[in-house]
């Protein structure tokens, strides 16, 4: 009992300095970080081999060596640093595949609930790249497709817009894609990654001033994304697609749905995607767009027009997303996608086609 009880206090610890902390700078929440995870190492894998203790060392030290070079002004360095030590080695990256027919969403916000076309509902057109600012894993002008894995957390992550008016889309790839996946995992620990999650919690640290033009806490994430580019274009069979990631918004204070870590997790992944040349005549990646089939967009507003009073007689208890909103357009997106993909017969060559 004192062992769970003190890794629930420190993985508590974990949260806190994983969320926004304007107390705290970047280095200090990587300090405590770094401690923390030591905490928990010396209660869940007692007996961590020299070697691998030695390589987290290594590793937190890397880390604040890049993240001092940004602030010198030698970005170009940092980089190369990051890439060399951090992105090269296997031992601190995680690979995920992501499987065929996932389903995932994106939305986008309109003020009077027009619908967007089907291409608009892609990543914005390499021609007008100029548009692109600064994310966690966007570089300015280098055009990528964003994907969440439920409609409710593409909502949290635009900040709570009019759901009735936010056009929305399903995607499905249609090949096993394979990401970099940085998503912390809070509840479970494997002993054979104990080297991959550090990575993880580096780049999910909240932003203490999300307004403003610069944000430390996405120099980390902005080196992955640097190195999984540099590295796709001196590797193409060994290529990652994109980052798979934990969106901050599955710990905000008052969340609709109280996340429960070992069920529904999966709703709260995101997934960045760089729109990777060449482009074609909208400006959208060929390469996407073959990996990528999705849905027309509509709007929970008029879908609810168009649908019968949806009573439910027994609201259930324990899993209350599936009688949500988020849930139907889910659902209806799913019918969407069936529609604009569905298979019809060729007859001039007798087979089924696209």
């Amino acid at each position: 009992m004192k062992r769970n009880d003190s890794l629930k206090r420190i993985k508590t610890l974990l949260k806190e300095t994983i969320l926004p902390n304007g107390s705290l700078s970047f280095l200090d929440r990587v300090d405590r970080l770094e401690k923390i995870y030591c905490d928990i190492i010396a209660i869940e894998y007692p007996n961590a081999p020299k070697e691998s203790l030695a390589s987290l060392d290594s590793f937190w030290t890397v880390i604040r060596q890049c993240y001092n070079l940004h602030q010198e002004g030698l970005s170009a360095e940092a980089t190369l640093l990051f890439c060399e030590k951090i992105f090269c080695n296997e031992d601190y990256i995680d690979k995920y595949e992501l499987e065929p027919q996932s389903r995932l969403y994106r939305i986008r916000k309109t003020e009077h609930g027009g619908l967007f076309s089907k291409e608009e509902m892609f990543h914005i057109p390499f021609d007008k790249r100029h548009l692109i600012t600064n994310g966690r894993y966007s570089i300015n002008g280098i055009p990528s497709l964003y994907l969440c894995e439920s409609t409710y957390i593409c909502w949290e992550e635009l900040g709570n817009p009019n759901f009735d008016t936010c056009n929305v889309s399903m995607f499905m790839n249609e090949q096993m894609v394979s990401v970099i996946n940085v998503a912390p995992i809070m509840k479970a620990f494997e002993k054979d990654k104990i080297l991959k999650y550090p990575l993880a919690y580096v780049c999910s640290l909240g932003t203490n001033h999300p307004e403003a033009p610069f944000k430390e806490e996405y120099i980390i994430p902005q080196m992955l994304m640097q190195c999984l580019l540099i590295h796709n274009k001196k590797n193409t069979r060994t290529s990652y697609v994109g980052i798979r990631y934990l969106s901050n918004k599955a710990y905000v204070q008052r969340p609709l749905f109280p996340l429960n870590e070992k069920k529904e997790l999966k709703r709260y992944f995101n997934y960045a995607f760089p729109a990777y040349g060449p482009y074609d005549n909208d400006g959208l990646s060929k390469k996407l767009k073959s990996i990528f089939s999705w849905s027309s967009p509509d709007t929970y507003g008029r879908y609810r027009l168009r649908t019968t009073n949806m009573s439910v007689e027994e609201r259930p208890t324990t899993d209350t997303y599936s009688v949500s909103a988020f849930s139907q357009i889910e659902n209806w997106c799913n019918v969407q996608w069936a529609h604009d993909n569905m298979l019809s017969y060729n007859s001039w060559e007798g087979a089924l086609s696209l």
